[in-house]
């Protein structure tokens, strides 16, 4: 029996592009990190991840105000002029390119690895949850990590919407509007 299980697992996993992204997620899982990489592959998955973290731009949160004159207390995006943007750009000077990637590299370095340092969280804990509490002091590793680690390990849940919407949308019943058909399956699955 474990022969026929391993044979299995070795079939489903021997593509280098699933073992690949499975090295990724599993790094960017708070709870494993690099235990289940294998000792060759870390210095390429440290780079990959890297590679993913350099072609994201951090963006930075725009200032919102809110208008408690009306008393509505929408936010409301905060207006610049025209001379901030001019400000901004002759106060800064012309950066030197190869300092400003060699800024950006060693940052880079910086934030995978005091992630990486950091101790494992508990097996228990929801991944997801951890990287909310730390995506401001990860934000080009929290945005990777959002990237990889929404992908979902079965489809069993999304077939089993679509067996209940079946069972909902019968042939005594192929006149109802999909809105009512949205809500009788949210219904039917939260019940």
């Amino acid at each position: 029996m474990k022969s026929k299980i391993m044979a299995y697992l070795d079939e489903k996993y021997q593509d280098q592009k699933t073992q690949d992204l499975l090295d990724i997620a599993t790094t960017l899982d708070p709870r494993f990190k690099m235990a289940y990489v294998n000792e060759d592959k870390k210095d390429a998955v440290q780079k990959r991840l890297k590679e993913e973290m350099s072609k994201l731009t951090v963006k930075e949160s725009p200032t919102y105000t809110t208008s408690t004159a009306s008393g509505t207390g929408h936010a409301k995006k905060a207006r610049k002029s025209l001379g901030s943007f001019f400000k901004s750009s002759q106060s800064e000077g012309a950066p030197d390119p190869a300092s400003g990637s060699q800024q950006q590299s060693e940052s880079l370095f910086l934030e995978l690895h005091s992630y990486l340092f950091l101790g494992n969280t508990d097996s228990e804990d929801d991944p997801l949850v951890w990287w909310k509490v730390y995506k401001e002091q990860y934000q080009r590793l929290s945005a990777v990590a959002r990237k990889y680690l929404c992908i979902p390990a079965t489809s069993s849940p999304s077939e089993r919407v679509f067996s209940t919407g079946g069972n909902i949308v019968t042939c005594r019943r192929f006149a109802l509007k999909p809105q009512n058909v949205d809500r009788l399956v949210f219904l039917a699955k939260n019940l």
